[in-house]
């Protein structure tokens, strides 16, 4: 099974260039650098739709907001702040508590294992039963 070639960023810039200033064909590369030619077409098509991005027109101005978007203001910003840190908060504690659920599984096995070299009963606690007031 052959392994793809990977090409770097100059690489392909060159070889762009090269078709875009039509001092070779896209066939005659090809066959020089041992590349498809639909993937060197590919890469033109892909160059020149960043290019006429890159030169369409913006307008003037700020944008303008649509009916539906709301204004970011200072509140707004805030909230949405503290709303990415609690997130990040949260997917640490849930790391953490993995770990501490990891662990107390292995210490849980070590026991197990201690116990059956005593040759002890294992007997998980239970908490007393109270009867409710009514």
């Amino acid at each position: 099974m052959k392994n793809r070639a990977s090409y770097t960023t100059e690489e392909k810039l060159a070889i762009v260039r090269d078709v875009l200033s039509r001092k070779h064909s896209i066939q005659h590369i090809a066959k020089e650098k041992n590349i498809a030619p639909t993937l060197i077409s590919l890469w033109k098509k892909q160059a020149e739709d960043a290019m006429e991005a890159r030169f369409r027109p913006q307008p003037k101005g700020r944008r303008k907001l649509e009916k539906n978007e709301v204004p970011v203001t200072p509140q707004l910003r805030a909230a949405k702040n503290d709303a990415r840190k609690a997130k990040i908060k949260a997917s640490h504690l849930d790391a953490s508590l993995k770990e501490a659920k990891s662990r107390i599984s292995e210490l849980e096995q070590q026991i197990s294992s201690l116990v059956a070299v005593l040759g002890y009963k294992l007997v998980k606690a239970r908490r007393p039963y109270t009867k409710r007031k009514g």
